[in-house]
């Protein structure tokens, strides 16, 4: 039967989705137990797989219509390497001239992943099965330039890989165990910066801080989780994985561990069978028993304590685990507005703000935390973060807040762009305002006073300090002084806007800088203590705003039967007479 080329180039678009055609072709080794199966996307994860192939055969697209860019983190043996691959075959099979492009670490994943394709692409359905071009290929595999266009895998071992690549697809498998992964993207990046339509999946695992490709791959989930650029962002725990658990014998009993984690995590699907497979995890991997946190790294339960051990910053992970244990409340950059309140203000407290300012003409972003200070507590009750604003706008932001928090004392940068907001609020005639010294408002980044704050953060962190905003966690896992390695305006500007590698984009720790400005306030304040709950005492008399014959009264009712002097006997106060 014939086919109108409109019936044909429908039947065309939907071989080249892969949730369609991959279910129904696509022919794998399973993974459990080492036999041919038909490809289902449900077998082994409950969402990873099947998100790869909805980005691959539906992907969003920014507001100015090109397609999105996807990094997907993961815990281990859930396939997003070998399902990312297999996503494209379709599309390279059923578009003329697509061009794939695939970097893995290491050759023999190099080598593994294309023997992956290779294997589906034999078993595909002869009659439907676009043929190759050439029968001996190094990792790569071209068909018929009439229906279909060519998948090549490479490998970061090779060198430069990106160099001439123009891909109309690139996945980039295991990105953190990859040797100078920033400077490879570098090269590759800009080929596909252009095309509307190109698609780019970047996935591995959180790891090791002694692993190459670790930093880069954290600011890129970075990046892709406040949805900058291109880059949208998925994150699966480990128990989204099927084989991630096993069955929970009767015998045993939860640890005090297991019942944390529960308790954090059961809503989301965390079940006594994935803890009983993290028990046997620890029990027959050594490295695991010895670290027993590389666990979280490799089968993650949530995005933020993953890195842990995976970034190498200044503040040592012991001092920051406290605050991942404790309630943490998600910061969204896209969805969320740029200030968010933990708590309302209490009319008995002080508080503090923690600033750390923006200027005009620069790539600098804004923040300032509040504090809420109490002796023996110094709890996060709102945050401000926003990329690149104005002095003017984040000032009329900041007095809102201070005048809202009981006129709190505001603790500002005062180096470089921090001038221009004092100048303004002492303008506007905000009362509060910490000075270094007379004349000198604000608190300036001097080497030597950044590194003394620093260490009063670390002190706090273990002591006082109580943190809600799970973004403020994340960036003090990473953060590495950047008062001290931040590029100034000045080479900044003389490079054009251009990144430096040299340095770390500062917009990372934002909001770390304001809290440590704040801590500072907050030491200086005054420790009081926290009232108690409104409810009296039975051995307390409250003698406020009672009257002489009440409190007459009271003390009468308390005196012991057998005394007779009830009365009340003031010593007046006065000048002796001569």
């Amino acid at each position: 039967m014939s086919l109108t080329p409109e019936q044909l180039q429908d039947k065309l678009e939907k071989l080249r989705d892969p949730r369609r055609s991959l279910p129904l072709f696509g022919r794998v080794m399973h993974q459990k137990d080492d036999s041919e199966a038909t490809y289902d996307p449900y077998a082994i994860t409950y969402h990873l797989q099947a998100t790869i192939l909805d980005y691959v055969g539906n992907p969003p697209r920014t507001e100015h219509g090109q397609t999105k860019w996807l990094a997907l983190l993961g815990p281990r043996q859930e396939g997003k390497s070998t399902v990312g691959e297999l996503a494209f075959l379709p599309k390279a099979m059923y578009t003329p001239g697509w061009d794939h492009v695939c970097i893995a670490d290491v050759n023999f994943r190099a080598d593994y992943l294309h023997g992956r394709v290779q294997y589906a692409h034999q078993r595909w359905p002869s009659e439907i099965r676009i043929p190759k071009v050439h029968a001996r290929e190094s990792r790569q595999l071209t068909l018929d330039p009439h229906y279909g266009g060519k998948m090549r895998t490479l490998s970061m071992q090779s060198g430069a890989v990106g160099l001439g690549q123009t891909p109309n697809s690139f996945h980039w498998s295991e990105v953190a165990f990859c040797r100078d992964a920033e400077r490879q993207w570098t090269y590759v990046q800009p080929s596909m910066r252009n095309k509307d339509n190109a698609l780019v999946l970047l996935e591995c695992t959180p790891a090791p801080a002694d692993e190459p490709g670790t930093e880069f791959w954290k600011d890129i989930c970075y990046d892709a989780k406040k949805q900058k650029g291109r880059w949208i962002y998925a994150f699966f725990p480990f128990w989204d994985g099927k084989l991630n658990a096993r069955p929970w014998p009767s015998t045993w009993t939860l640890d005090n561990d297991e019942v944390r984690l529960l308790e954090k995590y059961g809503h989301l699907g965390l079940r006594k069978e994935n803890l009983a497979f993290r028990r046997l995890t620890f029990d027959n991997d050594p490295g695991i028993r010895r670290n027993p946190e590389l666990f979280d790294v490799f089968y993650p339960s949530d995005d933020i304590s993953c890195w842990i051990n995976a970034v190498r910053g200044v503040i040592h992970p012991s001092v920051v685990k406290r605050h991942l244990d404790g309630l943490l409340i998600p910061w969204n950059e896209d969805r969320d507005p740029p200030y968010k309140e933990f708590y309302p203000p209490s009319p008995e407290a002080h508080y503090v703000i923690g600033v750390d300012p923006t200027g005009y003409g620069t790539r600098d972003h804004a923040s300032f935390q509040v504090l809420e200070v109490w002796d023996g507590e110094w709890r996060q009750v709102a945050v401000y973060a926003f990329p690149i604003g104005d002095p003017n706008s984040f000032t009329d932001r900041l007095m809102e807040a201070g005048y809202r928090y009981n006129t709190a004392e505001l603790v500002v940068e005062s180096t470089g762009v921090g001038v221009g907001v004092l100048s303004l609020l002492i303008e506007r005639g905000y009362p509060k305002i910490y000075y270094e010294a007379k004349n000198k408002p604000g608190k300036s980044a001097a080497p030597q006073n950044v590194e003394k704050m620093l260490s009063h953060l670390i002190d706090a962190l273990q002591d006082e300090l109580v943190l809600r905003d799970a973004d403020t966690v994340d960036q003090l896992l990473s953060y590495q002084n950047d008062k001290l390695i931040e590029e100034g305006n000045r080479s900044e500007r003389l490079r054009g806007g251009r990144p430096s590698r040299a340095r770390r984009a500062r917009h990372h720790w934002d909001k770390v800088s304001a809290l440590i400005y704040a801590v500072y306030g907050a030491r200086r304040a005054p420790q009081r203590f926290r009232p108690r709950a409104d409810v009296e005492p039975e051995n307390v008399v409250p003698f406020v705003e009672r009257s002489y014959n009440e409190q007459r009264k009271i003390v009468k009712a308390m005196k012991p039967p057998e005394t007779k002097n009830n009365k009340l006997k003031y010593r007046r106060v006065g000048k002796r007479r001569k």
